[in-house]
Parts: C-alpha cells; structure tokens; sequence
C-alpha cells in the first residue's frame, strides 16, 4: 500500500482528523503550449505518461487521484498543488536556495535561457493552511506565482546581493545538447552531471500557471520576488550560509 493510501484510511479511520489536504504539485497538470495560462484539472484518470514528464510528476498524478477518489466517497479533502519554492530559512539548502548561493559567490559563469514559477515558501504555508479552513471538498488550487525568466530572476539576485550575477545564458537547444553530452558523462564517471535534460525541460516549458482560483476561494496572495529574494539573502547572510 502506498504512503497517500495509508494515509488516506488513517484520515478515515480518525474523526478527530477533520480535513486532509494534499501538496500534490504544479508538475502533476498537463503542459498547455506558451502564451496559454495552465488552471487546475480535476480527472487525472485520462493523463498518462505523455501528458506529464518525470517519475515525480507521474507519482502526483496517481497520489491526487487517490485523494480526489476518496473525497468523492465521503473523506473531507483537498489538494493544492504548489509551483517551485523559494524563500529563507531552506536549511536544507535545495535546488532553488544552491542556485541563488552559486549566483551570490559567482559559481554560475552561465545561465539558461528559460523561465521558472516559483512561490515564496510563507505564501505557500498561508494558502495550505487557506486550504484546511477555507478549500471545498474534492477541488484542487493552484499555489503559484507569475512566470519569470533566469535571466530577471538572476538579475534581483544581483541587485539586492550586490554580487556581478551572471552574463551569459544559454540558448535552450545548445542546453538540451550539453545536458545530454553530461549524462553520457555521468553514466561513465558516476558523478552527478551539472545540468540535465529534466532541469532544462523545467526552464523551456510553459511556467504560467493560474491561480486565480486559489486567490479567490482561499484569499491567497503572493509577495514579489524582490521582496521574496532580499528574505531570503537576508537569511543567508545571517547564518553564514554566504558572507
């Protein structure tokens, strides 16, 4: 039985637990070409492998569609599904946090020429917990912010660092290409490869996501990535993470 099932007949078998939301994730919904705003679905039943890419985002899949079958049959539940994760106190340093810290020091002498959706980590709290008091049963929402390019994002990172930030950035097919010539490497050395394929499929796909939903329904809000990025800086030099 997976980890969402036993969870689900816990949530079942104890009254006391009122609500159960689900952290499903942005990944979990099928990509719409750029330009096209991505909103939520609610049958994860039709996707399959091609509509979503990465063992991650397959697992959301099939983990959302457990909770939504369960609401159906009576559990009170819901899911939000948050975009990419920024902001302090990442004590354990992950993927976003490393980038900002290499940006910072001058460790990331090129970029890539995509975009991100990133959601500061206290708006996602404040919309989860919006979700246990305020999320119908059975919907999902959208945890997200706006799109942003590499190119913008590193530019905040220098300005409120002061650091040089960086010059270059790749064009998406020339990434795709040094992706793949790295993974033949790793397979060979067993080191992990700098840049992969699934990173720079993160940074060409549409980031656009809707959640005019969850603002509504939940009264979520979103801060700037300014403010999000100068938190988090502030964070870091506090507790020596960067000087």
């Amino acid at each position: 039985m997976s980890v969402e099932k036993n969870i689900i007949e816990l949530c079942k078998r104890h009254p006391e637990c009122k609500k159960l939301v689900y952290c499903s994730s942005t990944g979990a919904i099928p990509e719409l070409p750029k330009g096209q705003k991505i909103a939520e679905t609610e049958d994860f039943y039709t996707l399959n492998s091609n509509k979503v890419v990465g063992c991650y985002s397959q697992s959301k899949v099939k983990a959302t569609q457990l909770v939504l079958d369960a609401a159906k049959n009576g559990l009170n539940a819901c899911v939000v599904h948050p975009s990419g994760i920024l902001g302090p106190e990442d004590f354990a340093i992950g993927e976003t946090t490393s980038t900002l810290i290499k940006i910072i020091k001058g460790e990331m002498p090129a970029g890539i020429a995509g975009s991100f959706n990133l959601c500061d980590v206290r708006d996602l709290a404040m919309g989860t917990i919006a979700a246990a008091d305020k999320g119908r049963t059975g919907e999902c929402y959208i945890l997200g912010n706006d799109e942003v390019s590499f190119k913008e994002f590193a530019k905040l990172i220098a300005e409120e660092s002061g650091s040089k930030g960086v010059k270059f950035f790749l064009p998406l097919g020339m990434a795709n290409f040094l992706a793949k010539q790295m993974a033949k490497k790793a397979a060979k050395t067993g080191r992990k490869p700098v840049m992969t394929t699934f990173l720079v499929y993160n940074l060409a796909r549409n980031n656009n996501f809707d959640s005019s939903k969850a603002k509504k329904e939940l009264g979520y809000t979103t801060r700037s990535y300014r403010e999000t990025i100068h938190d988090e800086i502030k964070w870091l030099k506090e507790t020596g993470k960067i000087a």
